[in-house]
């Protein structure tokens, strides 16, 4: 049996990153001078049920809804563009800091439902909504100066370096001292990591043992496989800038960091990334909900391996002849724990590709999803099973003898 599992709502309680999300809010509010508008945990949740996971992209998409609401509240005297480049983005909130006015609260909610009804399967929601907020505020006095600022705050939420969204959370995130060794980057302010102090274990211990005697004795295979930020592969010993250890905070937090042959692999965003570099590929390309993350987590389940499992999920994705360290996963059965229904579906995609080579595998899709989470009704519509948490769908999946 091959087990992949998410991380955040699954494995972890990721108050962390929700915690850093509304902190992130209420730090760009307060400093454009609009008020304290951090985001509610149902708001989170909202954007998180219209598939918008990523806090770096449900940050950039409400920033951008403070702004424009800011900006309605009271034009700024000079309406020019603003510098160009994240330099001058911080600049021009800082203008408008310098004049607070009180600014209606943006409705999140209606924000996140309406970026999931444009957004199309795998597309990234910034990027759709872009445009759309770009052509609103064409006509308006202040629209040049928007324009921009906009641009900064969405054209690329990925790049610490340009993405001012993705600095702030990961400023929360990873504390001021993690985000200056990272990223060699000055942080905008001092902070403890958010993701030592406050997420916790979902996984309970019992079944973590569990999961790890049979690791032992052969029975079953698993992987974490996560959007989270990560290291290199275990496999590569050079040090980089740019790469944090939330993926590895995490696998530390809830008992499954051993090393050595007991070790359980992880396919996280820097293991992609240090692939995604040397192919001369963009690592968003591979991130889930695209098949191809996925497909690496089945051969890391399979071989236990980092970097040689990202390798063969890039040869399946480009049409290669089927891997060889995919072979010992052939004809077992594959679970996946996963609370997005896009990431389900990108799951089945890629054992329907490697099915195609004629690796017989049979899926089994788990959601998790706290009663009355808004997630459920998405998750049910793919899923195989939805379940309250990560314990009960492994109470399924590996009953008492």
């Amino acid at each position: 049996m091959l087990i992949l599992f998410d991380v955040d709502g699954v494995l972890v309680h990721h108050r962390a990153y929700h915690l850093g999300l509304s902190r992130s809010i209420g730090y760009f509010s307060r400093r454009m001078g609009a008020g304290d508008h951090a985001l509610t945990q149902a708001e989170i949740d909202e954007f998180e049920g219209q598939s918008v996971t990523v806090e770096w992209e449900s940050c950039a998409l409400s920033a951008a809804a403070v702004l424009l609401a800011r900006l309605r509240a009271a034009p700024p005297a000079d309406p020019r563009p603003a510098s160009p480049g994240i330099a001058g983005f911080w600049q021009a909130l800082d203008a408008l800091g310098a004049a607070p006015t009180p600014t209606p609260r943006p409705d999140f909610t209606a924000l996140a439902r309406r970026v999931g009804a444009v957004t199309p399967p795998g597309g990234k929601p910034s990027l759709t909504m872009l445009p759309l907020l770009l052509a609103e505020c064409q006509a308006e006095p202040w629209g040049a100066l928007a324009a921009p600022l906009l641009r900064q705050l969405l054209a690329d939420c990925y790049d610490i370096n340009n993405s001012p969204a993705t600095q702030v959370v990961q400023n929360f995130a990873v504390g001021h001292a993690g985000y200056r060794k990272s990223y060699g980057l000055t942080p905008h302010f001092e902070q403890a990591a958010l993701l030592e102090t406050e997420d916790s274990p979902l996984l309970q211990p019992a079944w973590r043992d569990r999961l790890l005697a049979e690791r032992a004795a052969g029975r079953v295979h698993f992987t974490l496989y996560t959007a989270r930020p990560s290291l290199p592969p275990v496999e590569v010993l050079e040090a980089r800038r740019g790469y944090t250890p939330e993926a590895e905070i995490a696998l530390h937090l809830i008992g499954l960091d051993s090393e050595g042959p007991e070790r359980v692999p992880v396919i996280a965003v820097g293991k992609l990334e240090w692939v995604a570099r040397r192919a001369g590929r963009n690592v968003l390309e591979w991130v889930k909900p695209s098949p191809v993350q996925a497909l690496a987590g089945v051969a890391a389940a399979a071989s236990g391996q980092e970097l040689a499992a990202v390798e063969a999920a890039l040869l399946v994705e480009t049409g290669a002849a089927l891997p060889e360290l995919y072979q010992a996963g052939a004809d077992r059965a594959v679970h996946v724990f996963e609370d997005s229904a896009n990431s389900l579906r990108a799951v089945a995609h890629a054992v329907e590709l490697l099915n195609a080579h004629g690796l017989g595998l049979r899926l089994t899709r788990h959601g998790i999803a706290p009663a009355g989470s808004p997630k459920s009704a998405a998750l049910a519509q793919v899923a195989d099973f939805v379940h309250p948490d990560v314990n009960a769908g492994l109470a399924m999946v590996l009953p008492e003898k």
